[in-house]
């Protein structure tokens, strides 16, 4: 038989294996739609890969009524069982609100958008926006800590879901496909 030191050596080796899996998340489509096409338009929202390993999603809006006073976003992540069915909570925030007087910020879904924000959009600044809103080169690497680390997701198919209000009116919605492996 094997003796207790090769058992124990094989049990190192499996736990240590074991703790180095790690997730990686991988964008598979985006969507965008503008409900509205006389208040904007999308002017480009697409993926681009540029190797194997980096991917990133850039998108630009074009506003025909500005400025913006007052915008609301419903945002939630669904996972795909048979069809795509919420494991979030829906959180709605008041984007004019949201960005002036956050001062401590308890929800992961809305310290994402924070930081998806201040990196890599210029949405970074409280109402009112006088200008086209632009989300330019957001990579998977940096969405991956997120759905990994503070949202620990088990590995499936995902969609980032956002609806965009204005004045309580839908006008669009953007939809980030993925995968966690």
């Amino acid at each position: 038989m094997f003796s207790k030191g090769i058992i124990l050596f094989f049990l190192v080796i499996l736990i240590y294996d074991i703790t180095q899996i790690s997730s990686k998340l991988e964008f598979t489509n985006v969507k965008c739609n503008s409900k509205d096409k006389k208040f904007f338009e999308f002017e480009y929202c697409y993926i681009k890969s540029v190797n194997r390993s980096y991917k990133y999603i850039s998108l630009k809006t074009r506003f025909y009524s500005l400025p913006i006073n007052e915008a609301t976003a419903s945002l939630q992540i669904l996972r795909r069982f048979r069809s795509f069915m919420p494991i979030t909570m829906n959180v709605t925030v008041d984007i004019c609100k949201f960005k002036t007087g956050k001062k401590s910020i308890l929800n992961p879904m809305l310290e994402l958008f924070d930081d998806v924000s201040k990196k890599y959009t210029n949405l970074n600044h409280s109402c009112p926006y006088d200008h086209d809103l632009v989300i330019e080169k957001l990579p998977t690497d940096y969405l991956n800590r997120h759905f990994t680390d503070v949202l620990p997701l088990p590995p499936g198919e995902y969609v980032f879901n956002s609806i965009w209000f204005h004045k309580g009116i839908e006008r669009a919605t953007i939809r980030i496909y993925s995968t966690i492996s």
